[in-house]
């Protein structure tokens, strides 16, 4: 008897982990002869995606425009805010995700949420626990994907988990110096330079609803590059703002080398902020030392507001 297909798809705006993960997740199960598993995305891919799955010749999965009246496995999100189009008329049948838990409706019956820096980290440890051999290419997109979300192990996110993974992939593709490794793989995306103002706020973005206020956070990482025109891009975050209102739209700078992040905000609650931060948010920008983390160190702020 032929299987009802199942799909794994990550959240919109697709960074390398949900791809990755929905990828590596699709290799796990067809691994156990389940191959009515199939990966695909619900958003372009950005250049480090790209480049690395051009470097390990795999194809990336399709694009499918919604998952109404389709069984899918969330990857790397929970929240409904981050899911694809259509996703309320879909059957979850499964969760696998590192970030915090938003689900009060279609509960899975499988479910794996645990704290670490990336969901391909899951994703490996379930192949290892199988005893499963994990394929070359396989093996180079999930190392990737780990050392892209948790910014070369450097992240406040980074578990001991995610290091004995990226030990395993690294020994099965033959990488001696992961860092060497990470900076090959971050040189594909730091070309901000080349970005429009709104193309940067675009790139990665995570908007979230905490007890009716919406607010949105977008993250650009670089290790040597500022070289952004702040003005613009806050400029930009207005006329968002004014075309579809948010509580707080925030882009944060992150220099990997340095450890520190410059916030530009807007938005009304600028002052709850600034009350947060115990620091003042002049011409909407203020700088963070020792702040890389989205998810650990500014979220929980945020969240803290409006709690």
């Amino acid at each position: 008897m032929k299987r009802e297909k199942i799909y794994i798809v990550g959240h919109i705006n697709p960074d390398l982990d949900a791809i990755a993960s929905a990828y590596g997740y699709e290799q796990y199960r067809h691994s156990l002869k389940e191959y009515e598993y199939r990966a695909i995305r619900c958003g372009e891919i950005n250049s480090v995606t790209r480049w690395v799955f051009d470097r390990y010749k795999t194809p990336i999965p399709p694009f499918f425009p919604s998952i109404s009246n389709l069984n899918v496995v969330l990857v790397d999100h929970t929240y409904p805010e981050n899911r694809p189009k259509g996703w309320e008329n879909a059957n979850i049948v499964e969760v696998i995700d590192h970030h915090d838990v938003k689900l009060v409706e279609n509960i899975p019956k499988r479910l794996t949420i645990r704290p670490c820096g990336s969901t391909s980290t899951l994703i490996v440890e379930k192949m290892v626990n199988s005893n499963i051999s994990i394929p070359f290419n396989t093996a180079g997109i999930l190392l990737s994907a780990i050392l892209d979300d948790t910014l070369g192990l450097m992240s406040p996110t980074t578990v001991q988990l995610d290091i004995k993974m990226v030990n395993i992939l690294s020994n099965i593709i033959g990488i001696s110096n992961v860092q060497e490794y990470f900076k090959l793989l971050f040189k594909q995306k730091d070309v901000w330079s080349k970005y429009t103002a709104k193309e940067i706020i675009e790139e990665d973005v995570k908007s979230i609803e905490i007890d009716g206020n919406w607010v949105s956070v977008s993250q650009v990482e670089t290790l040597n590059n500022r070289e952004f025109n702040e003005r613009e891009i806050i400029e930009e975050l207005e006329v968002i703002n004014s075309i579809k209102p948010y509580s707080l739209r925030i882009v944060m700078l992150t220099d990997l080398n340095k450890r520190d992040c410059l916030l530009l905000v807007v938005g009304k609650d600028i002052p709850l902020v600034e009350k947060a931060l115990n620091k003042e948010i002049k011409d909407n920008k203020v700088y963070l030392k020792g702040v890389v983390s989205r998810k650990k160190q500014i979220l929980p702020i945020l969240e803290n507001i409006y709690s």
